[in-house]
């Protein structure tokens, strides 16, 4: 369990709410104590209420009488009340401790009174495990101007003098090519941790990201090394995928990294199912067309061929049966994962497709069961004809044009071009239950 100390940010990008996201995704619970209320969006701070130095005290109580975290971090503190208040519960505690100097916010609001800064240097510093200043936080810090990597050793030394027990400042870019963190730990180990440097503006909620996840990772007792590696890149990928939400900066999206790893399991994991059926099915192979079938699954948000899985090699037919020829993964289909995209233009929820051969007999059991539309391959513009996948996705556009809640799309080829149906669905055994029932009729 983690313990966030830190101000709520009424827009939800950074302070205690980031905390929280950030705790969860790297699979810690999170509990919290609110120092102070802002109101905030992408573009600035207009208001903050301060939480009165009592409640503060009573809510960190409430917490450690009945749950022991096993990390903790503190944020915005904006006052001198509540840095002694928590100097004073916390000083001596045998849980790491991960300070994030809240100053200002991105947008530029102040979030630390200019008499606490002192205050702030004297009394939370020392306490600190790790501290996690950025570039303009070091140098508020310690007044030293920062325009080298000597220039930000040297200032992660005196920080240290101060007393915290280990240093990372971030974002120190003194070329054009790389970020670089650099960490001096309690050992004084130098460690330079670097990334290429992403062509965005200022994200607004990384800084807390960034500590929230240091604070997870420490949680899980990983060497201070390990948690500031890790760390980094947790927070790396949650600005890749920032969002932009308003006018102002855009956001840091600390969950990106869990829902995409969960889609991409549940995914993989259903499509795998649905291939596992596919073997047992007796007579499955007869339905194979000459240039082999597919079935594909896409991401909720799929938006390029690279987020649908398909079989590596497709689907082959052996006798009656059939089988997958390798691996599910993603980007292993073209034309099956062009159709969805195409489907996916007209219904999100359509995310499972299957090609198999076109007969009037297969054409004549659809037609019983199933809404279903055709195109017409001589149709095509001849530019989409030249362009690989831009066939299909044209094809399943204009037959949705001519009926929306299509579950079945058929062509009857066209020079050098076998005759298709394709079987839409919403998953993959949707998808599979759907050819079931033409198979027992074919």
């Amino acid at each position: 369990m983690a313990l966030s100390i830190a101000g709520s940010d009424s827009c939800a990008g950074a302070g205690i709410q980031a905390d929280l996201k950030t705790f969860s995704a790297l699979g810690v619970y999170g509990c919290t104590v609110i120092t102070a209320i802002t109101a905030q969006n992408t573009m600035e701070v207009s208001s903050i209420s301060e939480i009165d130095v009592d409640t503060v005290k009573k809510q960190i109580q409430s917490i450690m009488i009945d749950i022991t975290p096993d990390a903790i971090k503190i944020g915005m503190v904006y006052n001198k009340s509540v840095i002694q208040l928590l100097c004073d519960l916390l000083k001596g505690s045998k849980k790491p401790i991960v300070l994030d100097p809240i100053f200002a916010a991105g947008s530029g609001g102040k979030l630390l009174l200019d008499d606490a800064l002192d205050h702030f240097i004297s009394e939370l510093v020392p306490i600190s495990t790790l501290i996690t200043p950025n570039l303009m936080e070091a140098e508020k810090l310690t007044g030293l101007q920062i325009k080298s990597y000597s220039d930000a050793i040297e200032s992660a030394s005196l920080i240290k003098k101060f007393g915290a027990k280990n240093v990372i400042i971030k974002g120190c870019r003194f070329g054009r090519k790389f970020v670089t963190d650099v960490l001096l730990d309690s050992k004084d180990n130098l460690v330079k941790i670097s990334n290429l440097h992403l062509q965005i503006k200022e994200i607004h909620g990384s800084g807390c990201t960034f500590s929230a996840a240091a604070t997870a990772f420490l949680s899980k007792g990983f060497k201070m090394v390990d948690v500031c590696q890790l760390a980094n890149q947790y927070v790396n990928n949650a600005i890749k995928n920032a969002i932009t939400l308003g006018k102002g900066l855009d956001v840091s999206n600390p969950i990106s990294s869990f829902y995409e790893d969960a889609n991409r399991h549940n995914v993989l994991h259903s499509l795998q199912c649905a291939i596992n059926k596919i073997h047992l099915l007796d007579r499955f192979g007869i339905l194979v067309p000459e240039t082999q079938s597919n079935i594909v699954f896409a991401l909720p948000d799929a938006r390029s061929i690279h987020h649908i899985a398909g079989v590596k090699g497709r689907v082959i037919k052996i006798g009656h049966m059939a089988r997958a020829a390798s691996l599910v993964e993603f980007g292993a289909s073209i034309h099956v994962a062009s159709a969805i995209l195409a489907y996916m233009t007209n219904n999100r929820l359509i995310r499972s497709a299957m090609n198999i051969k076109f007969d009037n007999k297969i054409l004549s059991i659809c037609q019983s069961l199933f809404p279903l539309s055709e195109y017409d391959r001589h149709a095509e513009p001849i530019h989409m004809k030249e362009l690989e996948g831009k066939s299909v996705f044209w094809g399943i556009k204009h037959a949705l044009e001519k009926n929306p809640t299509s579950e079945v799309i058929y062509h009857k080829g066209d020079i050098g071009k076998e005759p298709m149906t394709i079987i839409f669905g919403t998953d993959p055994m949707n998808v599979i239950s759907k050819i079931e029932k033409i198979l027992k009729r074919y």
